[in-house]
């Protein structure tokens, strides 16, 4: 077959691709809301209120405005947020195509690196489900190559521009991918060496500065005063570094556990194949052909612009990964997600580079390389088109646990309460009409349970375990009444839930 067909049975193949996952999204979008914070940001909808926590800080305000848009037309904030989450990742296609061009030199074989990303299996997950990862993930690419097209010209305002704009509105959708920000600095380097440094690296810092308090203004707006806006953030930050964020100071881990979780479970089990073996050896494989190949080769030479886009890629790579493992919580995979971007594009880069120096080569056994490496890349990304398209469907048609929870205890006749952790906002959600509330610690338990001595007091495994983790006492205390599960993968912190009545101390003797 010559090279011009396979080139044209190539971008086919990406656009197939590219159709299914916008449409499978669309179609399959989940219509539950399984966390908090998918809660948070579809209440936000209805009405946006940080102090309600619709959403929660930092209140996400590009993402919520996309949202709100589409919800204009379609009156569902659950799937209006989701649709907003294709339209980003689609929109993604075009910096992801440019950037594979200019780092690679191959124009057509670059649409497969947009179909190798969007049909991320996990990634695809996320576009069908009201959170702000996925969009974030998307101007995250529009920000990478904004950086990398204004290398080209560092003498022009509108590309500096651009990249700073870009950077804004990835700020706004989703801060926690701050760490990226580093991608500027072998860009404003530049303009350190060049005369009238100080000018011109301090209008750039300003012009960046304006752009965050573009999104930031709207959010003090909304909250009605500066003081009162600096307060509800100060209390976030407090919790969330000391209390619920999951970090290395709220979470009792053991740091080299929380490297293990992040990186082999989190990065590797989940975000990267999304729990399947097949699609881990297929990365495997290309991964380990693209390096041997570049070890028979030997160095290839780049451009100085690709060098330094590329050294402060891996710098951000480095930075959020530092961030997620310290700063994040690490019962979440999603929070490791932004990584699959460096990932992604490097092997890409690598692989197509090899593919485009082994085809020039006289030795027909490396030429044959070439089509070794296509085939490695184009499989992978049909396996994972094909393992996606399943797990989109299953995360539109599998009940949450916490659903099946809310639907146990409701059938309940005897007057009850039930005491929960996160599970409560999705109660809410659900306009749960019998009583529950969320638990902090064991002596509030204890009176509320005193206080409702003539009804059952139900509690999830959630409680319990915080109890355990303040040092009291319980065992006894717990009669196991059901247990709910659903795909961790789909349900990361709640997927195994688990119903207890507690026994006072009054029954447990008179039994």
């Amino acid at each position: 077959m010559k090279h011009k067909e396979v080139n044209s049975l190539l971008m086919l193949l990406a656009i197939a691709v590219l159709g299914t996952v916008a449409c499978l999204s669309i179609f399959y979008a989940s219509p539950y809301v399984r966390t908090w914070d998918e809660v948070d940001f579809t209440l936000a909808l209805e009405r946006f209120d940080l102090l309600a926590m619709q959403p929660h800080f930092p209140g996400y305000p590009y993402f919520i405005l996309g949202g709100w848009i589409i919800n204009l037309w379609i009156h569902n904030g659950l799937k209006a947020l989701s649709i907003f989450n294709v339209l980003a990742v689609l929109s993604a296609v075009l910096p992801i195509f440019w950037l594979a061009r200019r780092l690679s030199g191959n124009g057509t074989m670059s649409l497969l690196l947009p179909a190798l990303v969007l049909s991320s299996p996990y990634l695809w997950l996320m576009s069908s489900r009201p959170m702000s990862e996925c969009a974030g993930m998307a101007l995250l690419w529009w920000f990478l190559w904004s950086v990398r097209y204004a290398m080209e010209r560092q003498d022009s305002l509108f590309r500096h521009g651009l990249s700073l704009m870009m950077l804004g509105f990835l700020m706004g959708t989703r801060l926690s991918f701050f760490p990226f920000a580093f991608a500027l600095v072998p860009l404003w380097h530049s303009l350190w060496q060049g005369p009238r440094r100080w000018r011109r690296v301090g209008a750039a810092a300003l012009v960046a500065l304006l752009f965050q308090l573009l999104w930031v203004t709207g959010l003090v707006m909304s909250e009605g005063t500066l003081a009162g806006f600096w307060k509800l953030s100060l209390a976030f930050v407090e919790g969330h570094f000391s209390e619920w964020g999951g970090g290395v100071i709220s979470t009792p881990m053991p740091i080299w556990e929380r490297i293990t979780q992040l990186f082999f479970k989190n990065l590797l089990g989940s975000a990267l194949t999304g729990g399947s073996t097949l699609i881990a050896v297929g990365f495997g494989l290309l991964a380990i052909t693209a390096g041997a190949g570049r070890l028979l080769l030997g160095k290839e030479t780049q451009s100085r612009e690709n060098h330094r886009f590329i050294y402060g890629l891996v710098g951000c790579a480095i930075l959020y990964g530092l961030w997620a493992l310290l700063g994040q919580n690490i019962e979440k995979p999603r929070h490791i997600v932004p990584l699959l971007a460096p990932i992604l594009l490097l092997l890409f880069v690598l692989t197509a580079r090899l593919a485009e120096r082994v085809e020039a080569a006289k030795q027909s056994v490396v030429r044959s390389m070439r089509a070794v490496l296509y085939s490695l890349l184009v499989g992978l990304i049909m396996i994972q088109t094909i393992y996606g398209s399943a797990l989109q469907k299953r995360q539109a048609v599998e009940e949450p646990a916490v659903y099946q929870l809310h639907d146990y205890v409701r059938q309940i006749r005897e007057p009850f309460v039930l005491f929960t952790w996160e599970e409560t906002r999705v109660l809410h959600y659900l306009k749960a009409d019998y009583d529950h509330e969320r638990i902090y610690t064991y002596a509030y338990f204890q009176a509320l349970a005193d206080s409702n001595s003539g009804r059952r007091v139900l509690l999830t495994d959630h409680v319990v375990q915080g109890f355990i983790q303040q040092g009291k006492p319980v065992e006894g205390h717990l009669k196991r009444i059901a247990e709910f599960t659903s795909e961790p993968l789909f349900d990361p912190a709640y997927h195994d839930i688990i119903l207890y009545e507690w026994v006072s101390e009054k029954d447990r003797k008179s039994d």
